[in-house]
């Protein structure tokens, strides 16, 4: 069971500005149709996903190839990595971008890139679908929703780090800060 920071409204406003993930499963028409979302100059939230990301093939055991291709393909593309957390089976990125085009050659470029390093995927050697789903973005309009981003990500971090009670703990405390700054 996921706890997650003040549960989300399913709005018209966050279904626009949210695009592939779990968003996807389950509709009518298949969200690779849909066009993604994008607003340059505005913080997006990124997660990559793979539910095959574990053992050996970790990210967490990786995480250097992930740093150093996430650093390759955001200068390549120019992308403003703000914070990025890695979680083993998924990341989580807070970018910021100012060519949506090449914002979207990042997505598809980086995730394939990573796949093919990790499983050591090549020519005669293929390892099948990695991720899970299309890679999840979500457009944070308001300053509100970036502070709440970083405490997702804060809380994410100390799952990894301490553990699933610690992170109850934190994102307690957390949530009871963000009603009261929704209330002023």
């Amino acid at each position: 069971m996921q706890l997650d920071l003040i549960p989300k409204k399913e709005t018209k406003t966050f279904k626009k500005l949210t695009h592939g993930g779990s968003c996807s499963n389950g509709l009518k028409k298949p969200q690779r149709k849909v066009k993604r979302p994008l607003i340059e100059g505005k913080i997006t939230h990124v997660v990559f996903k793979s539910s095959k990301a574990k053992g050996e093939y970790s990210f967490f055991k990786h995480k250097e190839i992930v740093k150093q291709i996430l650093k390759q393909r955001s200068k390549k593309y120019f992308i403003e990595i703000l914070n990025f957390v890695n979680m083993g089976n998924h990341i989580h990125l807070k970018v910021r971008f100012k060519n949506s085009d090449y914002f979207r050659n990042f997505l598809r470029t980086f995730p394939a890139l990573l796949a093919r390093k990790i499983t050591k995927a090549k020519k005669g050697f293929k390892f099948g679908a990695f991720w899970d789903s299309l890679v999840f973005t979500r457009v944070l309009l308001t300053a509100f929703e970036v502070f709440g981003l970083d405490g997702y990500f804060k809380a994410n971090r100390i799952q990894r780090d301490f553990g699933y009670e610690e992170r109850k703990k934190f994102l307690l405390d957390f949530n009871n800060k963000l009603y009261r700054l929704r209330k002023t």
